[in-house]
């Protein structure tokens, strides 16, 4: 009894599992105007090398002496 009740579980679920999946959601195939740029697109590149204020703090950090580490309890 507990086979086939597993099985009609499992049957429901992979069949549940595949509707969701069945592609029915198809994006339109022409679109009427041009695609507008999201704000995420409209960013403007920002350079990788650090500024004067964020190098002093490096540098601070740096400096400041490692703290021995804590003996295990």
């Amino acid at each position: 009894m507990k086979s086939s009740e597993s099985r009609a579980l499992s049957l429901a679920f992979t069949i549940g599992l595949l509707a969701g999946c069945s592609g029915s959601d198809n994006p339109p195939g022409v679109m009427s105007e041009p695609a507008t740029a999201a704000a995420d697109d409209t960013r403007v590149p920002q350079s990788d090398n650090l500024t004067a204020a964020e190098m002093a703090q490096v540098n601070q950090a740096n400096a400041e002496p490692v703290p021995p580490p804590k003996p295990d309890l």
